[in-house]
């Protein structure tokens, strides 16, 4: 919550899934909710991951991860 470009990820991904005659099956992450040892705190927001992997080629963060702001 509270990322502005959120809402705009969401709904294209949905859209590009739809063209693709795929059902929607997103699963969103609130990054507050996240141990702190859990690397996905590291990614910026919003992150678009498949197969555990950052669909835009972002390296897997490293431990100790920042806060999320």
């Amino acid at each position: 919550d509270g990322c502005v470009n959120t809402d705009t990820m969401r709904s294209r991904i949905v859209e590009a899934l739809r063209r693709m005659s795929s059902a929607p099956d997103l699963q969103m992450v609130d990054l507050d909710t996240l141990p702190v040892a859990d690397v996905r705190r590291g990614y910026p927001t919003p992150t678009l991951l498949y197969a555990d992997r950052d669909v835009f080629g972002l390296n897997v963060p490293k431990p100790p991860v920042p806060e999320p702001t």
